[in-house]
């Protein structure tokens, strides 16, 4: 059976690829600070907090840019936005090859995270809407973003160790731009742009609040959500050498949190098309809510090598079901716009998380106060997530013979329910 009869367009698997290959070189560019971090400190003398803050700024920056190329991705041909994006973490780390002073270390990454990595927000949106299966589309995107983060500080180091700093900037720039610009050239807008394929999920959920509501406590979860997720990925490999893991060891179980979470980024990504994108979410938040805390209480080299593992599985499961459930409440004119706003506020999680983690720690001595915040963190977006569930219901999806988007189907049945008592089908 060929992929136009399963009801996938033809270059839709060439899509995801691209978009995961691209959304890879953007992650694993946003963390190059860390590997760059000693050599500038030792040429200029700057304090490690100053450096650090490199990596907000980008952080930031790639926030901000999300919600601000997610727009324009809805306006005008995706390419030209993925092309901007390319371009411009290309051109950064050219720029950062020529670093003089502090303030132009935080320019070139404030540009790189608005105008360049800002770009994973329409990528994900770009790759969901070719795939009649967008959970796995957006799940298998989200598991090359964590190859990247895994492959791109690598080679950033080995350069950095050959040709020194300036030169390893100079030819990552060169890299990104000969790899990222001909992949951006090659997007093209999904065939249907509100909706890739007509495939049903299993079940959908229907509405009756508006789309801004929806969007506003999606990314309320998705704060707490973020805080639960950043306090053990920023914290557990010191919490290990704190436990008397060498150095290696304690490095290792970052390792195997992303090696597990490719896994879970398509696994849950595939639950999420079977099950439906909240109750996915409210799966992978549970567990991840329920690992968080029990990260201080672990004694043994086994016991947190194990934890990191599962706990992998179900934060990178949350990662892309929220990805998910922003483009499922979206109006179709606006998808890429929510995923970028929901993706900021994840940003924002992130960066709360992990300052709390350390700042509970220089207070009470150990992390069991750290890692109980963040399970805390958790269960207040299991509540909202509730709340969430409940102003909606669940129905069963079928075949739309008219060819209307989702989100136009999804308003109509909101209608049909709306006078109805908010209940599960049978």
């Amino acid at each position: 059976m060929s992929a136009a009869q399963r009801g996938e367009a033809p270059y839709a698997w060439v899509i995801v690829g691209i978009s995961a290959a691209m959304v890879g070189m953007a992650f694993g560019a946003i963390v190059n600070i860390a590997v760059f971090l000693a050599p500038l400190a030792a040429d200029f003398g700057w304090p490690r907090a100053d450096l650090s803050m490199a990596y907000a700024v980008a952080s930031l920056g790639a926030g901000v840019g999300g919600v601000l190329l997610g727009h324009f991705s809805d306006r005008v041909p995706v390419r030209r936005v993925v092309v901007c994006g390319a371009v411009v973490i290309g051109a950064s780390f050219l720029l950062l090859s020529r670093l003089q002073t502090t303030l132009e270390l935080y320019l070139y990454h404030a540009f790189m995270g608005l105008f360049g990595i800002g770009v994973i927000a329409p990528l994900n949106n770009l790759a969901s809407a070719w795939l009649s299966r967008p959970g796995l589309a957006i799940g298998l995107v989200s598991a090359g973003g964590a190859l990247g983060q895994g492959l791109m500080p690598f080679l950033a180091r080995h350069l950095v160790l050959v040709e020194g700093w300036r030169a390893a900037y100079f030819s990552l720039g060169l890299l990104y731009l000969a790899a990222m610009v001909p992949l951006a050239l090659m997007v093209r807008d999904a065939p249907r742009p509100a909706e890739a394929a007509s495939r049903p999920q299993a079940k959908t959920r229907v509405f009756t609040t508006s789309p801004a509501a929806l969007l506003a406590l999606l990314s309320l979860a998705v704060v707490f959500c973020c805080i639960c997720m950043s306090t053990p990925i920023v914290h557990a490999a010191t919490l290990g050498g704190d436990i008397g893991l060498g150095a290696r060891d304690a490095a290792g179980l970052l390792a195997i949190m992303m090696v597990f979470g490719m896994a879970g980024r398509v696994a849950f990504g595939s639950i999420a098309d079977r099950l439906g994108n909240l109750q996915s979410y409210l799966v992978a938040s549970l567990g991840q809510t329920l690992l968080a805390f029990l990260f201080p209480y672990a004694d043994t080299k086994a016991e947190l090598y194990a934890l990191s593992a599962i706990f992998g599985v179900f934060f990178s499961g949350a990662m892309t079901a929220f990805i998910a459930c922003a483009r499922e409440y979206s109006p179709a004119a606006n998808t890429g716009l929510y995923i970028g706003v929901v993706l900021f506020f994840g940003w924002a999680g992130m960066a709360l998380g992990a300052w709390q983690g350390g700042l509970f720690y220089d207070l009470c001595g150990d992390y069991f106060t750290s890692f109980s915040n963040a399970s805390a963190g958790g269960v207040l977006n299991l509540l909202i997530l509730a709340l969430l569930y409940l102003r909606t219901k669940s129905v069963r999806a079928e075949p739309d013979p008219t060819g209307l988007p989702a989100s136009e189907r999804r308003l109509a049945l909101a209608a049909k329910f709306s006078h109805s008592p908010l209940k599960e089908d049978a």
